[in-house]
């Protein structure tokens, strides 16, 4: 399967599941939610969370969506926390769910979280149909 197909149903089908890597290799899954932006996934977390602190040690992590119909995507994992953060955090909300009817009580909620930008590079994707 390429890259853009895969994109393309994670465009539709955001809801899945985030692996990363704990310092001993094993998996940790998460459930997410991802937004196809630019060519990659953008995912929402908050700071103190396990997944961050994986990807900013080992930035391997794979991403799945879908039962009947699956994709999963592997490529690198980037943290986005700095001064563009909350732009980057507007632009994921609206293109998951449109204009919010309040940004500055969104900006303050994101700040009050310390919610932050996973980005996910593809590098690889495959999946398939039950069938």
């Amino acid at each position: 399967m390429d890259i853009e197909a895969a994109l393309e149903h994670i465009r539709k089908n955001g809801a899945g599941t985030l692996a990363t890597l704990f310092p001993d290799g094993r998996p940790h899954l998460s459930v997410v939610f991802a937004s196809v932006i630019d060519g990659a996934l953008w995912i929402s977390s908050r700071q103190p969370l396990v997944k961050v602190k994986n990807i900013r040690r080992d930035q391997r992590v794979a991403f799945s969506s879908g039962i009947g119909e699956w994709v999963t995507v592997e490529g690198t994992g980037h943290i986005h926390d700095g001064d563009d953060v909350l732009e980057r955090l507007r632009t994921y909300y609206r293109t998951a769910r449109g204009e919010h009817p309040d940004w500055d009580d969104y900006d303050r909620a994101m700040i009050r979280d310390r919610r932050l930008i996973i980005e996910i590079a593809p590098a690889r994707a495959y999946g398939g149909a039950r069938g």
